[in-house]
């Protein structure tokens, strides 16, 4: 394989359905309309289980025991903002995953909403960072 950094995976999968590339690592819901319409095959998923949405598809875990990545989308705000901001912002986005039309809308997509505090982002963010630093000295990759 031959990797082709593109700007986008949207650049990717337009090169990836025209036959430009035969294959790519897209997030399910960057790929799952072209997967549930039969233009793209799903080979594997990357997260440790199935998804629920692909369940004829296997995970890459299944075969390569241990294997998990995963895209991840979370909500920001600056360093010094007030606590009371932070909680209003995270209960209204919490709940607004918990809205049965969101919901479905993200899982049309292949997407999971996760939801909890800032503390329990922030101790996700940790950990990713802490995996990904290990793959990373592993590979030897140099900026």
């Amino acid at each position: 394989m031959t990797h082709i950094a593109y700007k986008g995976s949207g650049s990717a999968t337009i090169a990836h359905l025209s036959g430009e590339i035969s294959a790519q690592f897209p997030s399910l819901p960057t790929a799952m309309s072209y997967v549930k319409s039969n233009r793209l095959r799903a080979l594997g998923v990357t997260t440790a289980k199935r998804s629920p949405y692909l369940m004829e598809v296997p995970a890459i875990g299944e075969f390569l025991p241990g294997y998990e990545s995963f895209s991840w989308y979370g909500t920001y705000a600056p360093r010094n903002t007030p606590p009371e901001i932070v909680d209003r912002l995270n209960k209204e986005i919490n709940a607004a995953l918990a809205d049965p039309k969101i919901k479905a809308r993200i899982a049309d997509l292949g997407g999971t909403p996760l939801t909890g505090s800032a503390a329990v982002f922030a101790k996700f963010l940790a950990d990713e960072t802490e995996k990904w630093a290990k793959v990373v000295k592993f590979s030897g990759s140099k900026l």
